[in-house]
């Protein structure tokens, strides 16, 4: 019976081609889409819950208070996990990693930046790496031990084992390697190549028992069977029992979320990057549903042609589960059909998919599983496009099925494929005017105005060997006729480093403890930066000795702080009193999606670990960063001259909008891609279906143009009727979208008018296509006796 069933739809296939064709490449498309999207949410859906332990390993997250918003921060001061280990017998382990910038590792000539951090042995006791070489645990017990990752291993010692040799950090410290693991995984949000032990920062007196000091993230393991909601309940006052901080709650959040969850709202999880995860799986899901509507829509509108076929069968005995066993077995063979031009279109594009979403995806045709799942997802995708066509064929009654009256509707066909063909177009429109949008969100952020000149201006990090020579440095690199400013800096101005709400001025409420941003500098920061200067100067140590306790704030301060004459205003910070010497314009370090920050760039009293230099405007990029290289070769001879480009860092800080943009564009070109092919399929039988119509009107002088609008006016009102349906929806969906952003578009009407104009002219493009080819049909041909 299943041979038969086989053969039968093999022929059925053969004799409709182009119906076939269409089918064929429109699920190929849609399921080729759906299995990029799933290989992608099944590596983000993996990320760091790999872990034999991670059903009990958190997070250790806070919360606070402030001007009536719910704050929440996962960084810690030093002695926060160790007395966590020591109040709660719950705890098994603790871990504590620092989030630095890249340290400089050296081995006899070979130089080279790598990801560090100090962390506790907890660290891998908790997380589970692979370990090649030693015992990483007991590495990070001695302050003087070093735990390498393969890839790092090799570069410094080559094919020889790592093991006992010794490894210089920022050429100030000698470490023993005690141990080599595994590279890190892709699906990890840990960066690191390089862990050095925690208790080399408090061997050199960098670790401090102040609870305000919040420079760490602590992670904790819970003994088996502990109950995590009873144990934060216990653990929500830890910081308030251990600190003057009563305002402060603390909670433990669960690693295995962390990835996908780590977005808070008033204290909760309410979401983070399983949103998008979501959004494009059903993205994808609606692609490959266009398809199967494709299928749907095409199999009815040859149900007039198949009635007698129908109405045969059952004359001569098949019963209707014969029928609807049939139908499926036709969907089904051209669903795996689909999905073998499913695959192909994968494996050619899985390495620029890749790229798409900026991880390093496991290939899913060396898996198993992937081709057990994938004949279930065949064989669904089957049964379900060709249910519909099934049921509906095989009800035909033989008397009325014979007399070929199942499509007496001459317009456009029944109402149900009026209905697919609204929803298939009611998501495009949905989509190109979304992705449009979207788009405009970008690029108005993209074109914000930073109070920052990003341009020809490029960062380094400071060494030991610089910060031993760093006068000379700077004196030799502005003798340079390329370089215009230099200035030292305690973060990059891409990134903030540091803040706090700890700061005091005249007039300041004591119940108000504003977040305010800090940073330091040496010397004209407004001018190597670009800042508008609004009131007073800029700091410059050189020239004015005091100003070491200086500071210029941003007009964000100023409003903050409530100050009406900044200028020589008194600021205590810590221990230190800074006098506001100048106002700059508001200038952004972080997000550029988010507001303006208040920040307060002070004299050089903590360490100024980046250097910043400004080139001539005009100049030779390739000449300039070849001279300043030489000064930096005699300054800080043996170290990789590692610099970057503020305007690329800054332009990183889009990639996640950029990727979400172009996988919308993708799928929103499939989908009306996708579209179009059943429109064009639709449109081709409507004008089989009409042509001998065609040829009496075009006997009694019908013209070709007039022709093509009877044709195609079904079907552009169909998706006019779309385009009025769609725009409410969107509407909503993206406003909601930019509800997201601090720094967000007004949505533009315009936006929708050209959605529609593109949607109308594509249906009808599309449509016209096959109109003109019946318009232009001899009349002879169509009206002479079959």
């Amino acid at each position: 019976m299943i041979k038969n069933y086989i053969k039968i739809a093999w022929r059925n296939i053969q004799r409709s081609k182009g119906f076939t064709l269409i089918n064929v490449a429109g699920l190929g498309i849609g399921m080729a889409a759906s299995i990029l999207i799933l290989i992608w949410v099944q590596f983000e859906l993996s990320v760091d819950r790999f872990h034999e332990n991670s059903d009990r390993v958190y997070a250790n997250w806070r919360n606070t208070e402030m001007q009536g918003d719910m704050f929440t921060w996962d960084y810690t001061p030093a002695t926060y996990a160790p007395t966590i280990k020591e109040q709660f017998p719950e705890v098994e382990v603790v871990a504590r990693i620092t989030e630095w910038d890249q340290s400089l590792l050296t081995v006899g000539e070979r130089n080279f930046y790598e990801e560090t951090t100090f962390t506790d042995p907890g660290f891998f006791e908790m997380f589970s790496f692979e370990v090649l070489e030693g015992d990483p645990v007991a590495a990070l017990t001695e302050p003087g031990n070093i735990v390498l990752t393969a890839s790092v291993a090799k570069k410094l010692f080559g094919e020889a084992s790592a093991l006992g040799k010794t490894v210089s950090v920022e050429k100030q410290w000698d470490f023993e390697v005690k141990a080599v693991i595994e590279d890190l995984p892709e699906n990890t949000d840990f960066p690191f190549t390089v862990f050095l032990p925690f208790k080399k920062l408090e061997a050199m007196g960098w670790v401090d028992d102040y609870w305000g000091n919040n420079s760490f993230r602590t992670f904790t393991m819970l003994s088996e069977g502990t109950d995590i909601t009873s144990f934060n309940e216990k653990f929500k006052d830890f910081t308030a029992k251990n600190s003057e901080m009563a305002e402060v709650s603390d909670f433990l959040f669960p690693i295995r979320d962390l990835h996908l969850y780590s977005k808070f709202e008033n204290g909760k999880s309410v979401g983070g990057k399983i949103e998008m995860i979501r959004l494009f799986g059903v993205v994808s899901i609606i692609v490959l549903l266009i398809a199967a509507i494709n299928f749907v829509n095409l199999s009815t509108a040859q149900s007039d042609k198949r009635s007698k076929e129908v109405g045969i069968r059952k004359i001569s005995g098949a019963g209707r589960g014969m029928l609807i066993g049939q139908f499926l077995a036709e969907s089904i063979l051209i669903a795996i059909t689909g999905y073998l031009v499913a695959i192909v279109m994968v494996n050619l594009t899985f390495p620029w998919f890749k790229d798409l979403v900026g991880q390093e995806l496991e290939n899913p045709f060396n898996q198993p599983y992937f081709w057990w799942i994938s004949i279930g997802y065949v064989f669904v995708t089957g049964i379900l496009a060709g249910s519909y066509p099934a049921f509906l064929m095989s009800s035909f009654q033989p008397a009325i099925a014979m007399k070929s009256k199942m499509n007496s509707n001459r317009s456009f066909g029944i109402k149900p494929r009026e209905v697919l063909v609204v929803f298939q177009f009611v998501i495009v429109v949905i989509l190109i005017s979304s992705v449009w949008i979207v788009r405009d969100q970008l690029s108005y952020v993209q074109n914000r105005d930073l109070g920052i000149d990003k341009d020809n201006l490029i960062f380094h990090q400071v060494t030991e060997s610089i910060r031993n020579n760093k006068a000379a440095l700077r004196n030799e690199l502005l003798a340079l006729p390329e370089v215009a400013e230099v200035s030292y800096t305690f973060s990059p101005l891409t990134n903030i480093h540091s803040d706090t709400d700890g700061m005091e001025w005249q007039g300041k409420d004591p119940e108000y403890s504003p977040m305010i941003s800090r940073m330091g500098t040496d010397a004209n920061l407004v001018k190597t930066a670009g800042m508008e200067l609004i009131a007073g100067r800029d700091i410059d140590i050189y020239t004015y000795a005091g100003d070491s306790l200086s500071a210029i704030v941003n007009e964000k301060t100023v409003e903050v702080m409530g100050l009406d004459d900044p200028i020589g205003q008194v600021i205590k910070d810590d221990s230190f009193e800074f006098t506001i010497v100048g106002v700059v314009k508001d200038f952004i370090m972080e997000s550029p999606f988010d507001d303006v920050i208040p920040i307060m760039v002070m004299g050089p009293k903590r360490n100024l670990n980046f250097i910043h230099i400004r080139f001539a405007e005009g100049g030779n990029y390739v000449n300039a960063l070849t001279n300043v290289e030489a000064v930096f070769d005699k300054f800080n001879p043996d170290s990789p001259f590692d610099y970057k480009f503020v305007d690329q860092e800054h332009a990183r800080k889009f990639s996640s909008q950029e990727r979400t943009a172009k996988l919308a564009a993708l799928f929103t070109g499939l989908a009306i891609l996708i579209s179009c092919m059943g429109l064009l399929g639709l449109s081709a039988f409507v004008a089989e279906q009409r042509s001998k119509e065609i040829s009496v009107r075009k006997v009694f002088g019908a013209s070709v143009a007039g022709l093509i609008r009877l044709i195609s006016s079904d079907f552009t009102k169909l998706v006019l009727v779309s385009v009025v349906l769609a725009i409410p929806v969107t509407w909503y969906l993206m406003d909601s979208w930019l509800d997201t952003f601090a720094y967000r578009i007004p949505i533009d009407w315009k936006v929708f008018l050209w959605t529609g104009i593109v949607a109308m002219v594509l249906a009808f493009i599309t449509v016209s296509s096959q109109a003109i080819k019946a318009a232009l049909v001899n009349p002879v041909d169509s009206l002479k006796n079959e």
